[in-house]
């Protein structure tokens, strides 16, 4: 099928890639419980499908669903051509992670050609939004809970957080958790995000000496 445009008449194809990446999420943990429970697929003009799932890498960092995508696809077919769609089980990263390989999902993918991310669930402890692609979540409910199932198994215990070394945060202190960690990287800079006060909250703690 020729994925030409972004619209209604795609979503049934591209629910099916989400539950094939749901039920990889779940294959992949019983053969390796270090494999993460975020996976991604690139779609290409064409109808080829290439998928992965988040890993760690030798230092331990995880190497993100999308990413992993990317480099498969690459591998198999060379570069991405004009027209490719992602999809992922949870949005696109936007903010710094300290456990994270390489740049935010969302900067990896406005480096591409992809201008069409569909997703099973929109990951709420990310508060950036700096995207150059089109996001759309689907619609269809039973896929979107059990998405966020399997995110809930890692972002709960970020978002029952409240307060971050005395700072009051809005949902989560993702936020303020990344700007602090850059800042101390950067030799205490203080942060001057657009997007994210709660970034520049965290890197001025860590000037402050938090």
């Amino acid at each position: 099928m020729i994925l030409n445009e972004f619209e209604s008449s795609n979503h049934d194809l591209l629910d099916d890639i989400l539950v094939d990446l749901c039920d990889m999420v779940m294959q992949g943990k019983r053969k390796d419980r270090n494999l993460g429970m975020v996976a991604a697929a690139v779609l290409d003009p064409g109808g080829n499908c290439v998928s992965a799932v988040n890993y760690p890498d030798e230092q331990g960092r995880r190497v993100h669903a999308e990413r992993a995508a990317l480099d498969a696809y690459r591998e198999q077919f060379g570069q991405l051509p004009k027209g490719c769609t992602i999809i992922t089980t949870l949005s696109p990263c936007t903010e710094d992670m300290p456990d994270r390989h390489g740049e935010c999902c969302t900067d990896l993918i406005n480096s591409t050609n992809v201008r069409r991310v569909y997703a099973g669930y929109a990951d709420p402890s990310q508060e950036e939004t700096h995207n150059k692609f089109k996001l759309m979540i689907t619609a269809n409910p039973r896929i979107k809970s059990l998405c966020k199932a399997y995110a809930d198994t890692f972002l709960k215990d970020e978002l029952n957080e409240l307060n971050f070394l005395g700072s009051e945060c809005t949902k989560d202190c993702s936020g303020h958790r990344a700007g602090y960690d850059w800042s101390k990287r950067k030799g205490l800079q203080q942060g001057n995000s657009p997007w994210s006060p709660s970034f520049n909250k965290g890197a001025a703690l860590a000037v402050a000496g938090k």
